[in-house]
């Protein structure tokens, strides 16, 4: 790519008014881009930050960088929060960064029903005005997540069970394409864009605010349960019977084993979104012994006080290596992941700072029925394809000399859980966007039928391929 520091591209972006440009050296650029949740965004240097504060800016950059874009003379990255983990997924190395964060907003409707989101906001913000209503929306579980590069991945909620797919709460996106058109996308206008943008990321545009279901929200009993690393064999047996036979759409869990500070511990995050206390839904999680009671947080408190919960278990600037793989509940194979995890743990673990989970996030029938009465989106799950578990390796460390062992341990590791998976006959298609490695076919885990949808979509909306072959960043659609 030819470098896009030459003073043409500086003109264009300057042209458009109120828009703040930081280039490299500038307090202002080290500290804009040393603020990504992973190192290994921190590390990529673009030419430009670019800081647009309203959807007409964003506009005026996408039609003063286009011609930049189909002439091959510069890229462009688009970031929300900053919270996807690999090089390159909202940063890009001699380009310009196209920063949201200053995009703000969460406004109710006048009924209560919807709120409109900024493309720049976080899940804490949208919570906590929310709240004050009894209101909230089945956005992240983690507070500190951005609300974009979340709903545009599909993102779960702590409601999914309810609600389906956190983006199947969205009734309506607003867009700048590859044009410099704003449109709206919804279930009557723009039906193939409004579907396409429920899991099809940075493929079509880009958003500037989403358009939100809303639903009364009181207290939520749940929290997090530790347990000594031998009850793992029986905390999968019970997720497994969870996915398979509870029928509680009030529920929701994510389970794991750990590793961290030299010491291995197993945890169960649950919830019951009505409050009912040590619920039966959630009592073959709560009554699994022996538990490290001084660690565990079960209470009662609401949705913005859960997920700041979560949130104060990471932080910024470490490296961070998330992949997933998709699989149909069987205990058995569950163990066979746990025994190459452990055999994987013992290749790493002497990395310094290393932390090391294996995790799985059900994905109940409840939870593909209500995302499909919802109107349909990217994934195209079929019901009938439930339960899944959605399983997430996750490694973090400290030092660069460590990442080159890290990630060929790592990637044979799921290469085996694949092979394994397959073998069994339990391996499915999908892997959960927001989770996904950078090498991972993504869009293609979404069916042919679902894939061919996304591509007519953006070669309708964005014909030239703009977003395509200009926004390397992300999952793409067309080589």
């Amino acid at each position: 790519m030819a470098s896009s520091d030459g003073p043409q591209i500086f003109k264009s972006l300057t042209s458009v008014s109120g828009v703040s440009v930081w280039q490299p050296g500038s307090a202002e650029y080290e500290k804009e881009n040393g603020s990504y949740f992973s190192a290994f965004e921190i590390e990529v240097k673009p030419s430009y930050i670019v800081s647009p504060n309203s959807a007409e800016q964003v506009q005026g950059l996408v039609r003063a960088l286009r011609p930049h874009v189909l002439s091959g003379d510069c890229q462009i990255a688009i970031r929300g929060a900053g919270h996807t983990p690999f090089a390159g997924s909202a940063n890009i190395q001699d380009g310009v960064t196209i920063d949201m964060r200053d995009l703000k907003g969460v406004k109710l409707s006048d009924d209560r029903s919807a709120v409109d989101i900024s493309a720049g906001e976080t899940w804490t913000n949208v919570y906590t005005e929310l709240e004050k209503y009894g209101l909230t929306v089945a956005g992240g579980r983690v507070g500190r997540l951005g609300v974009a590069g979340f709903i545009l991945g599909g993102g779960l909620s702590m409601f999914s069970a309810r609600t389906g797919f956190s983006c199947d709460s969205v009734t309506e996106f607003q867009v700048v394409l590859a044009s410099g058109e704003t449109v709206r996308a919804s279930i009557e206008e723009n039906n193939d864009l409004w579907r396409s943008l429920k899991g099809g990321l940075n493929n079509f545009g880009i958003v500037t605010s989403f358009k939100m279901k809303t639903f009364s929200s009181g207290d939520i009993w749940g929290g997090l349960t530790y347990y000594m690393p031998d009850t793992f064999p029986q905390l999968l047996q019970n997720a497994c019977d969870f996915a398979h036979d509870e029928s509680d759409e009030d529920t929701h869990l994510m389970c794991s084993i750990g590793y961290g500070f030299g010491q291995q511990a197993v945890t169960c995050v649950m919830y019951h979104t009505k409050g009912e206390e040590d619920s039966p839904s959630l009592r073959r999680f709560t009554t699994v012994e022996p538990q490290i009671k001084q660690l565990c947080t079960m209470r009662t408190s609401t949705h913005l006080g859960f997920c700041e919960e979560l949130s104060s278990f990471s932080g910024d600037g470490l490296r961070q290596y998330w992949v997933s793989v998709t699989i149909k509940p069987d205990v058995s194979l569950m163990k066979s992941f746990y025994n190459k995890w452990q055999e994987t743990l013992v290749k790493i673990k002497d990395a310094e700072g290393l932390t090391f989970t294996l995790g799985f996030h059900p994905l109940t029938k409840s939870l593909l029925e209500n995302s499909a009465k919802a109107g349909g989106n990217a994934m195209a799950i079929p019901s009938s394809d439930g339960p899944l578990f959605v399983v997430l390796i996750n490694p973090t460390w400290k030092l660069a000399e460590d990442d080159n062992r890290i990630f060929v341990a790592v990637q044979d590791f799921i290469t085996e859980l694949r092979r394994l998976a397959s073998e069994k006959e339990s391996l499915h298609r999908y892997i959960f966007t927001n989770y996904a490695y950078k090498e991972d076919d993504v869009l293609a885990g979404y069916g042919p039928e679902g894939f061919s949808k996304l591509k007519e979509a953006s070669e309708k909306y964005d014909p030239e391929g703009v977003f395509q072959q200009g926004t390397p960043g992300g999952f793409k659609l067309r080589n």
